[in-house]
C-alpha cells in the first residue's frame, strides 16, 4: 500500500502544538497554534499542484515573557511564505514555486520596514543581510519553504512510500537541535486508514554524542552521568478515496535527566476534527494563564510558584529568575537581547535562520 493524495480537495486544518523544555534551571513551555488553508489543484501522475494560506499563527501561551518577543519577531518573517503556489512531488518535497516573485516582493516590503529600525536595534543590519541572501537564491526559498511546520508535519515521512516501510541510519539532528543522530524509522499500516511510525537512534549514543549535544550544560550538570532517551511516534488519520490526512498526533520526547529533557507534541487536524476537539474539551486557558499573557498577577501568583534548591519563589520572582535564564541562554546562542526594554529584543540572524 502506498499513502497518496489521489484527487483535487480544499481543506482548512489546524495545527496545535505543545513544548515542553527544562534546560537544568531554565524552564520554558509554550502552545502555538496555526491555521492554513490548503488546496490541492491538480493531481498528475507524480506530482501535485497546491495552494497553501496560513491563516493564524498565534502563541498561545508560554511561562516567559521573552519567548513572546521572540515569537513575534518569528511571525513577521513567516509572512513572506503565508501565501503559496507550488507544485510538489507525492512525498510532499517542492518541486516548483509558481509565486516565486510575490514571496520576494514581500521581503522587500518587509526589508524596508526593518530598515527603519537599524538604527534602534543595529542587529537588524545582520538580519537584513542574511534574508537579502535567502530572497535572492531560489533553491534557500524552496528549502526554508518545505522546512515549514505544514510540509513537516502533514507530509513527514509517511506520503510517497511503499507500507511497510523501514529505513534505517537516517541522519537528523536530536531534538535539543545541538548534535546529529542516526535514526531508524518505521512505518506500518492496520489498514488503508491509520499509519503509525516509530523513530528511534540507530545505536547506544556515544560519549562524542554527550559532549557535543549537551556541552552548554557542562558547567551545570555532569554530561558523563547522562542517558539519554529519545523517540518520536506518529499517528496519522488518512481519509479513504480522496488520500487527504485527516488527523496526525506525532509525539517527539528527548530526556537526558529529569532536569534536562524537551518534549513536544503536535496535533494536526482537518476542520472537522478540530471542531470535535473543540466541542469535547472544557475551557484551555484559565484565569491564571490569561494573567501570565496580560502580565497581571493574580492572588495565587503571589503565593509560592516553585521551590529550589530550599529557596521559594512566587510567580512574579520566578518569571523574572526564568527571564534572567533565558538571557543567559541567548547570549550562548548568540541571540540578542537588548538591555533598553523600551526596544523589542530582536534575535541573531543565525536564531532566525535556524527557526
Amino acid at each position: 500500500m502506498t499513502v497518496q493524495i489521489k484527487k483535487p480537495f480544499n481543506e482548512q486544518y489546524t495545527l496545535i502544538i505543545d513544548s515542553d523544555m527544562q534546560a537544568v534551571d531554565m524552564h520554558i513551555t509554550t502552545t502555538t497554534q496555526m491555521r492554513w488553508d490548503f488546496t490541492v489543484i491538480k493531481v498528475a501522475d507524480h506530482s501535485l499542484e497546491i495552494r497553501l494560506v496560513l491563516l493564524d499563527h498565534i502563541l498561545l501561551e508560554t511561562n516567559n515573557p521573552m519567548v513572546k518577543e521572540v515569537s513575534q519577531v518569528s511571525q513577521v518573517f513567516s509572512r513572506m511564505y503565508n501565501e503559496l503556489h507550488v507544485t510538489i512531488d507525492k512525498k510532499g518535497m517542492i518541486r516548483q514555486i509558481h509565486n516565486l516573485d510575490v514571496i520576494q516582493q514581500k521581503w522587500e516590503q518587509t526589508k524596508k520596514e526593518l530598515l527603519k529600525s537599524v538604527e534602534h536595534t543595529p542587529d537588524i543590519k545582520g538580519i537584513i543581510q542574511i534574508n537579502d541572501e535567502l530572497f535572492s537564491t531560489p533553491d534557500k526559498i524552496k528549502k526554508a519553504i518545505q522546512a515549514n511546520e505544514f510540509f513537516t508535519t502533514y507530509f513527514s515521512y509517511v506520503y510517497g512510500k511503499e507500507l511497510p516501510y523501514i529505513e534505517k541510519g537516517i541522519v537528523k539532528p536530536n531534538f535539543f537541535n545541538s548534535a546529529n543522530v542516526q535514526w531508524d524509522i518505521s512505518i506500518t499500516s492496520v489498514d488503508s486508514q491509520h499509519i503509525y511510525l516509530e523513530m528511534k537512534p540507530s545505536f547506544l549514543l556515544s560519549s562524542g554524542f554527550y559532549n557535543k549535544a549537551y556541552s552548554q550544560f557542562a558547567e551545570k550538570i555532569d554530561i558523563s552521568k547522562l542517558f539519554t532517551q529519545m523517540k518520536e511516534t506518529g499517528n496519522y488519520q488518512i481519509e479513504p478515496g480522496s488520500g487527504r490526512l485527516a488527523q496526525a498526533i506525532i509525539h517527539r520526547k528527548e530526556k537526558a535527566a529529569a532536569n534536562l529533557y524537551t518534549k513536544v507534541s503536535y496535533h494536526f487536524m482537518s476542520e472537522e476534527k478540530y471542531k470535535e476537539k473543540l466541542k469535547n474539551q472544557s475551557p484551555k486557558y484559565t484565569e491564571k494563564s490569561k494573567a501570565i499573557q496580560d502580565h497581571f498577577p493574580t492572588q495565587k501568583e503571589k503565593e509560592v510558584y516553585k521551590e529550589i534548591n530550599g529557596k521559594k519563589y512566587t510567580k512574579e520572582q520566578w518569571e523574572i529568575y526564568e527571564s534572567k535564564q533565558w538571557e543567559i541562554y541567548a547570549k550562548k546562542h548568540n541571540i540578542s537581547v537588548s538591555d533598553d526594554k523600551n526596544q523589542k529584543n530582536f534575535p541573531s540572524s543565525r536564531f532566525l535562520v535556524d527557526d
